[in-house]
């Protein structure tokens, strides 16, 4: 039970009747036994000299990408969903590894694993899709916009009291935060979406907690003023092809307000019928195609007459329309519900093309004319919800995917983190940027 000779007290007790009697005594007194052993402290390596063993849940983008520890390739202990649980002995350098990516290395030591969860996403080797970096912004990024020169970056906070403001430096390629908007006298979260008026040189952001539009200065960056809606929780702002009239969604009333956008005056709210999103207008202004979230459907509002003229269900059973692009006679759809990317005749409503891309796709953006590489259609998938709160990271990371836009045909896939959510092109085309919403974050590709 006890081994004496490993212990310096034995060896002077030479009288055997004590020998005899020692591992009671060490029963009832056991400190005597601890103070001639002492434990290594917690987070020190043990006696032998071995470091302490390394315990992660992994979630990663590839989700079969290899563990490589050492050069050996390492099993999970368990597996929890779409989590893998390792248990790394030792020290060393560990390798992320998928066919096709870059892979990640770390040293045992320099892993960033927070509240015993590693989270790791490799970025393809040959694609055109480049990432430049990642930079921090306000809690719940809701969307993305850039100035029209590019120079600078608007990124509306859900879960905050304004709207973060980066700076484009092109000697790096890389984005410098500048500062953060806010209404003089507000302390209401909730901006959402945002519209760059480049005649008249302001930046108008919804804030769908106040039933306002508030408008800054696209230069200065100074606060104007805010608007009432008249609607409740607004949310996508778009401007009619002349610029005269700014309509807004509003998510909970049913109903687009309509200002016009030199006096700021609200001249009228157009029933929707349903829960409205995203808009576009005809080239003539005469058209505003809305997306309907409650099915898949696009209310087509005459903006003379104020009224819905026509309707666009674009398939049986339920859907969940929300974001709409005009492009050449054609209506570029995402379907939140089912994941898809359509392509409507602007015309008659007829679908041309339908691609299931991936789970929860929301924002898509389109390619400026004359970009590099053709028109190409971009679309965020923010990845499978967590199944108990929607707002908490899911089983796995969104993504955002570049297809043709002809065809919807897949060109290349990125990864992101938790639920990219915000999506925007660079007015040259050059550049793709796009928000993590749970991971109070931004991403910077480069399009070569």
């Amino acid at each position: 039970m006890f081994h004496v000779k490993q212990l310096p007290l034995f060896s002077r007790l030479k009288n055997p009747l004590i020998t005899l009697f020692l591992p009671a005594l060490f029963l009832l007194f056991p400190s005597l036994l601890w103070a001639q052993t002492p434990a290594p402290a917690s987070g020190q390596a043990p006696a032998s000299g071995q470091a302490p063993a390394l315990s992660f849940g992994l979630k990663s983008a590839p989700p079969d990408l290899a563990v490589i520890f050492n050069g050996e390739i390492q099993k999970p202990v368990s597996t929890a969903g779409s989590i893998r649980n390792y248990q790394i002995e030792g020290s060393g350098t560990l390798r992320f590894s998928a066919d096709s990516y870059t892979s990640l290395e770390y040293k045992t030591g320099e892993l960033p694993v927070k509240n015993g969860l590693l989270e790791i996403k490799l970025e393809n080797e040959n694609g055109v899709l480049k990432r430049l970096g990642e930079y921090s912004t306000g809690s719940q990024p809701k969307s993305v916009y850039y100035s029209p020169d590019g120079r600078r970056l608007f990124v509306p906070l859900l879960d905050e009291r304004g709207v973060d403001v980066f700076r484009f430096d092109e000697m790096s390629s890389s984005l410098v935060y500048e500062k953060r908007l806010s209404v003089p006298g507000s302390t209401a979260l909730g901006f959402v979406e945002a519209l760059c008026d480049e005649k008249r040189r302001e930046l108008w952001v919804s804030n769908m907690v106040e039933d306002k539009v508030h408008i800054f200065n696209l230069d200065t960056l100074e606060y104007k003023t805010s608007l009432k809606t008249g609607g409740v929780l607004p949310k996508v702002i778009v401007q009619s092809p002349a610029g005269d009239i700014t309509v807004v969604s509003n998510w909970v009333s049913n109903d687009i307000s309509v200002f016009d956008s030199e006096t700021k005056k609200l001249l009228r709210r157009i029933k929707t019928g349903g829960t409205p999103r995203g808009m576009a207008f005809s080239p003539d202004g005469k058209l505003l195609y809305t997306a309907i979230y409650d099915e898949p459907l696009i209310a087509v509002i005459d903006m003379k007459e104020n009224k819905i003229s026509s309707s666009f269900r674009f398939y049986e059973g339920e859907g969940a329309a929300r974001h709409v692009i005009y492009r050449e006679g054609k209506l570029y759809v995402s379907d939140m519900y089912r994941g898809t990317v359509n392509i409507l005749d602007a015309s008659s409503g007829k679908l041309l093309v339908s691609r299931r891309v991936g789970p929860n796709i929301n924002s898509i953006v389109i390619s400026p004319d004359g970009a590099a590489g053709g028109v190409r259609l971009f679309a965020a998938s923010r990845g499978l919800n967590n199944s108990a709160d929607y707002t908490k990271p899911g089983p796995d990371f969104g993504a955002v995917y570049m297809l043709k836009a002809e065809d919807l045909s897949l060109e290349e896939r990125v990864w992101g983190r938790n639920q990219p959510t915000g999506l925007a092109l660079s007015p040259d085309g050059k550049y793709m940027v796009f928000t993590d919403f749970l991971d109070k974050n931004l991403e910077l590709y480069s399009i070569e």
